[in-house]
C-alpha cells in the first residue's frame, strides 16, 4: 500500500483544500463564486462563511430545473483527493464538495 501513495509536497498530496469553487457557462458570460471557509483561524474578511447550495438529486434521468426537485444545502467543504481506481496505473485527482443538507421541518402546534 504505501508504494502506491504519492508524497505530499508543496500543495501537493491526498487531500487538498479550497475556500472557493467558480462556476462558468459555455454560453453566458459571467461566473458564479461559491465560497466555504471552516476553519477557525482562516476567515474570509472576518467571516467563516458557508454559502448556500442546490443539487440536483442522483439518479434523475431528465431533469428541469424547479424549486421542488432539488436538494438543498450549506457548502461545507471543497477539496480535491488523490485515489487509485480500478483498470488504470496511475492516480487520479476526484474534485468533491462536502454538502450539508437541509431538510424540511415540520412544527405541530403546542397550544400555548
Amino acid at each position: 500500500m504505501l508504494s502506491q501513495m504519492r508524497p505530499a509536497m508543496l500543495g501537493e498530496g491526498h487531500i487538498r483544500m479550497f475556500g472557493t469553487l467558480e462556476i462558468g457557462h459555455l454560453v453566458h458570460p459571467g461566473v458564479q463564486r461559491l465560497q466555504c471557509y471552516p476553519w477557525a483561524k482562516m476567515r474570509y474578511f472576518g467571516f467563516n462563511r458557508e454559502d448556500f447550495v442546490f443539487v440536483r438529486p442522483p439518479g434523475v434521468q431528465s431533469f428541469v430545473l424547479s424549486p421542488n426537485n432539488v436538494w438543498y444545502g450549506r457548502l461545507k467543504l471543497l477539496f480535491r483527493i488523490t485515489v487509485k481506481v480500478d483498470g488504470k496505473d496511475d492516480p487520479v485527482d476526484m474534485d468533491c464538495a462536502f454538502i450539508s443538507f437541509c431538510y424540511e421541518i415540520k412544527l405541530e402546534v403546542s397550544g400555548i
